[in-house]
């Protein structure tokens, strides 16, 4: 997805950033990576926030995979087949807290955190008989519920040494690219509104030290460059430390009908009410050494600089907050007592999102020369070898100028029944995430038209099958189990990317359920879903000119998910 970013990235390069200084008229900057851009939504965080996962619902759907197309008389079948609300033969009451345990699995060396505990609500809501009858109408039944779709709460970071790269290559070629001087962003000259939000990393790592507006040493003019880094790229190790937190969920308020005809038809509808809410923190951080050492300079300390920067640090922070409405319809025919055929499509979801973003750096500098002191004198700077505190913070950038639409999903479902003792269920799942459409954008990021392009280019259709089991030894005793898997909705998997994208998900569920009396029945579930993801880019920065290519990136990552949940289902039956 390198070659969709940078398309997408000439495109706003275009229209929002300024003339280039005059060294490099005529080039073009693409820009990209898991540590740029987060000033926006990008096609990732879309395809994010339409997922569904596989543990969802109450502890008897998490079990079975959610294998439940077919099957019914379950809260859970408002988010699946709101047939199945027609199954039910009395009113209900139910409520299911949820614990996920999320770990990462990076390729590099951990660093920090890589696990995140959370407690939440996965389901809850109730079922009513409205009517009861003998003739072809046998009952209908009405339902109110709320469901959490995806789980959003993960923490990943990592670090990697030997690096020649700097994400201030990439600073410095934005800087650059967009004309701007050190004048333009000093002090009280600073007007963060008056330039483009994807420039705001790169205006707090000059803050940080990481970049400065220095005389080229040719007489060329002055130009933006990392300093304080150095440019021997040869003897220096660049070390890379990046780290990921998200907390939310995507949950749905669901208000169904089912109806029942005969016992061998059943149809239903679900109103599903969505609500997202994603808190997501990206840290970058950077630290330099130079191997070897002189009697002058000892080891890790740059021979050739006045000042240098021993670390740096960028933190990010984004708030999506966001609601949507679709609709699903589903039916379910019994051609025998013991099989039931079902089928459901949910519409997509329509959402209206708003996004606050904030970026603050803190840059930490050694200084060799303690003799050397340019510059006014209210500039920090130390009277001997020692650190220079360079924090800078941006304003908050809010905006609710988003909408979208997620894939549409067709679920077919077969069951079969042995007597009261067992069932097994199997379902199919086709959700279209090539049909992601972006309907509005605020003026700062892509237009709509850039990102449908890319969904239509680079996602495809994802499968996914359930299949779930059920088994009763005694009358009040229900075992259970579930496997799941889902197929990839990137067209290429094996090709990096600027984000990490799911490439697939495994899905493993048991649990037990018991009959505590005639009303009362306690359900606790287990699972363990495994998602692969593509590798992805911390930043790359290609300026093209003319015929030629300069190329600055960091190395390829990957992070894959195992998330462990824990659920426990009270109902009441009336």
């Amino acid at each position: 997805m390198k070659g969709l970013a940078k398309a997408a990235a000439l495109v706003l390069l275009g229209s929002i950033l300024a003339t280039p200084a005059a060294a490099q008229q005529g080039s073009n900057l693409v820009t990209g990576g898991l540590m740029a851009n987060r000033d926006i939504l990008m096609p990732s965080n879309f395809a994010e926030l339409s997922q569904t996962q596989f543990n969802f619902g109450t502890a008897r759907s998490m079990a079975m995979a959610g294998a439940f197309t077919s099957l019914g008389a379950d809260l859970s079948s408002m988010a699946i087949n709101p047939a199945g609300l027609g199954m039910y033969r009395h009113n209900e009451i139910s409520v299911t807290p949820l614990i996920t345990m999320t770990r990462a699995q990076n390729s590099a060396e951990a660093w920090g955190s890589n696990s995140s505990n959370r407690f939440a609500m996965s389901s809850f809501g109730f079922v009513f008989n409205l009517y009861e009858g003998t003739g072809r109408t046998t009952s209908v039944n009405f339902g109110f519920g709320y469901n959490r779709l995806a789980d959003l709460n993960y923490s990943t970071s990592f670090r990697s040494t030997g690096n020649v790269g700097s994400i201030a290559d990439m600073y410095a070629l934005q800087l650059g690219q967009d004309g701007l001087v050190a004048d333009d962003i000093m002090g009280n000259n600073l007007d963060w509104f008056m330039h483009s939000p994807g420039l705001w990393p790169a205006i707090l790592g000059y803050k940080a030290g990481m970049v400065d507006y220095t005389e080229h040493p040719d007489g060329g003019g002055s130009w933006w460059n990392p300093s304080w880094i150095g440019s021997d790229r040869d003897n220096i190790d660049i070390g890379h430390y990046a780290g990921v937190e998200s907390r939310g969920s995507v949950g749905e308020y669901d208000i169904s009908v089912g109806a029942n005809f005969g016992n061998k038809l059943y149809v239903g509808a679900t109103i599903g009410i969505q609500a997202i809410h994603q808190e997501l923190q990206y840290t970058y951080a950077e630290d330099y050494y130079y191997p070897g050492g002189t009697a002058e300079r000892p080891e890790g300390v740059a021979p050739d600089l006045r000042f240098q920067q021993l670390w740096s640090k960028l933190n990010q922070a984004t708030v999506t907050d966001g609601a949507g409405v679709n609709l699903k319809l589903g039916i379910t025919y019994r051609p025998i007592p013991a099989l039931r055929i079902g089928m459901a499509f949910h519409t997509p979801t329509y959402y209206s999102l708003e996004t606050r973003y904030q970026g603050a750096s803190l840059g930490l500098a050694f200084c060799n020369d303690p003799d050397y002191n340019p510059g006014p004198d209210d500039f920090p700077r130390p009277d001997r070898d020692g650190y220079i505190d360079c924090p800078g913070e941006s304003p908050v950038l809010a905006s609710n100028q988003w909408s979208f639409t997620t894939p549409a999903r067709l679920l077919f479902g077969l069951s079969y029944s042995i007597g009261n003792r067992a069932v097994i269920s199997v379902d199919y799942e086709r959700a279209w995430y090539n049909g992601i459409r972006v309907k509005e954008t605020p003026a700062f990021a892509y237009a709509p038209s850039d990102y449908n392009d890319s969904f239509r280019n680079d996602f495809k259709g994802s499968n996914t099958v359930r299949i779930g089991a059920e088994f009763k030894p005694l009358p009040i005793l229900a075992l259970r189990a579930g496997f799941g898997y889902s197929g990839s909705w990137l067209t290429q998997e094996d090709s990096a990317y600027s984000s990490p994208l799911a490439r697939e998900i495994t899905y493993c569920g048991a649990g037990v359920g018991i009959n505590l009396s005639r009303t009362v029945t306690l359900d606790v579930a287990y699972s363990y879903q495994k998602t692969t993801q593509s590798s992805y880019w911390l930043y790359y920065a290609d300026l093209y000119t003319g015929g030629s290519v300069e190329q600055n990136s960091s190395a390829l990552y990957t992070t894959d998910y195992a998330r462990h949940a824990v659920a426990l289902t009270l109902a009441f039956r009336f």
